[in-house]
C-alpha cells in the first residue's frame, strides 16, 4: 500500500510542512503488529516510521528544541 505522510518540522518561530510518499507491504508490519493481525492502522504506523527515517536521511537539520509532528497519514488509491 502507498501512504502519503504529512509531517511538520517546527523549529522555533518557523515551521515547514513536509510530504513523503511511502510504500508499505504487509511483511514490513509483522514486528509492529506483534501477535495481532496487520491492520491499516499498523501500516500507517510503519509508514510514519519510514517517513521519519527519510526525513533524517535527506539531511534535514534537527536541533535541540525542534519538533516533528505527524499531521496526517493518508492512504493513496493505487
Amino acid at each position: 500500500m502507498q501512504f502519503n505522510v504529512y509531517l511538520q518540522h517546527d523549529f522555533g518561530e518557523q515551521y515547514v510542512d513536509l510530504e513523503f510518499i511511502v510504500n508499505v507491504n504487509e511483511e514490513d508490519c509483522y514486528e509492529m503488529a506483534g501477535d495481532s493481525s496487520v491492520t491499516t492502522d499498523v501500516m500507517k504506523q510503519v509508514a510514519t516510521e519510514y517517513a521519519m527515517g527519510r526525513f533524517f536521511k535527506q539531511n534535514h537539520v534537527f536541533n535541540i528544541g525542534d519538533r516533528i509532528s505527524v499531521l496526517e497519514v493518508e492512504e493513496l488509491c493505487t
